[in-house]
Parts: structure tokens; C-alpha cells; sequence
């Protein structure tokens, strides 16, 4: 019995150990973030199995991949640095208008109590 059981647990191990890497595996996946973290995997198990054809199938796949990813990066750095320059331009419009119309009310308000000063005069004086 213990023969079976040792013979069965070898010949599992065995088949994990000499596992035959499918280079095709991850060419199905749409998403490039878990196609290179596929083939990552995939090229661990190819150098674990010391296959330099295969591992060079998976490291050029891989290439490609890094380079959409890096492509699609460039293109999302260049669209927050357009987003952030029309921010800092909407941003001093903003700041001109509210400049404008707080100078506008400081007038108003001053000529408002200068107003109110002359009357508040006169009338002491008409008293006197």
C-alpha cells in the first residue's frame, strides 16, 4: 500500500516538474497589464525547464507587450498634461474674474460708507 501511495506522490511531482510550458496560453488575453503578468509566469516555468527556444518565444511576446503598455502610458501622460494646463488656465480666469468683481463690491462698499460719512457730517453740522 505505502508502494502505491509513494509511486502515485512521484509521479504527480514528476509531472509538475516536467510540465511542458504552452507558449500560446496568454496570446488570448485582451488585457495587456494580465498578458505581461502571464507571460511573466509563463517565462518563469520555461526557465525552470531550461528551454532557451522557449523562453525566448516568451521574452520577445513579452517585448510587445511592454511596449503597448508603454504606448497607452504616453498617451495618458500627454492627455493629464493637456487636462492639467486647461485647469491652470480655467484656474487664472477664475481668479482674474474674482478679482474684478471683489475690487468692483470694495468700490461699492467705500463709496456706500463715504456716502453715509457725508450725511452723517452734514447733519452735525446742520445740529451745530
Amino acid at each position: 500500500m505505502k508502494l502505491i501511495i509513494y509511486t502515485s506522490v512521484f509521479l504527480i511531482i514528476s509531472n509538475f516538474a516536467f510540465a511542458d510550458v504552452k507558449i500560446n496560453k496568454c496570446d488570448n488575453i485582451k488585457n495587456d497589464h494580465q498578458k505581461a503578468n502571464c507571460l511573466t509566469k509563463l517565462k518563469a516555468q520555461a526557465i525552470k525547464e531550461d528551454s532557451k527556444k522557449k523562453i525566448n518565444i516568451i521574452e520577445s511576446k513579452l517585448e510587445k507587450t511592454h511596449k503597448k503598455i508603454g504606448r497607452t502610458v504616453k498617451k495618458t501622460e500627454k492627455g493629464v498634461a493637456n487636462l492639467a494646463k486647461k485647469v491652470q488656465k480655467t484656474k487664472k480666469n477664475i481668479d482674474e474674474k474674482g478679482r474684478k468683481i471683489r475690487k468692483s463690491i470694495d468700490e461699492k462698499v467705500s463709496n456706500f460708507f463715504k456716502k453715509k460719512q457725508n450725511k452723517i457730517k452734514e447733519f452735525n453740522k446742520k445740529k451745530k
